[in-house]
């Protein structure tokens, strides 16, 4: 009975020690999740926001492709909504819109070039809220938002808004 007690113990111990290396991996894979869903331009302004405290972020400098407009869709709306918004025939429109919001934590970000979606991405509004939904189309001039904290996240971390900032006349 002492030897099956102890093998039991030894056995258990070693699976805990297993685990643990596991439960890190775990851990670590939650921000792994956020960055592929939510993508460069999402991971981009989460850093400006998160990691260096951005109060003003612009969204041109976030970005390495060449767009002329910048539209933000909201939790939920399907992509559908999406495509009458930008004009996409019905017929193309799950082949342009190809990732749509289904959580209350996250959005789209389109960003499109001479009228053709040049990347789409999701985006986590805890890294950057930028609810309620602005109804205008910016520019790599005008993609420019203030930070401020809304209070306090599920986490216990601040809540950022964006709102669009007055950008004046170049």
């Amino acid at each position: 009975m002492h030897y099956f007690s102890s093998h039991v113990l030894q056995r258990r111990v070693r699976l805990a020690l297993a685990a643990l290396p596991l439960a890190f991996l775990l851990n670590a894979c939650g921000d792994s999740y956020r960055y592929m869903t939510s993508g460069e331009v999402g991971w981009a302004l989460k850093n400006e926001l998160r990691d260096n405290r951005a109060t003003q972020v612009d969204i041109a400098r976030l970005t390495d492709f060449e767009w002329d407009e910048f539209i933000l869709a909201g939790p939920y709306e399907p992509a559908e909504d999406i495509c009458k918004r930008l004009r996409i025939a019905t017929a193309e429109c799950h082949k342009v819109i190809t990732t749509e919001s289904i959580d209350d934590g996250e959005m789209v970000m389109l960003f499109r070039h001479k009228g053709k979606v040049v990347h789409i991405e999701k985006h986590f509004r805890f890294h950057g809220d930028f609810t309620p939904i602005p109804d205008e189309t910016f520019t790599p001039k005008t993609a420019v938002f203030n930070v401020s904290v809304d209070g306090k996240s599920a986490s216990g971390q601040s809540w950022l808004k964006l709102a669009a900032a007055k950008v004046p006349n170049k």
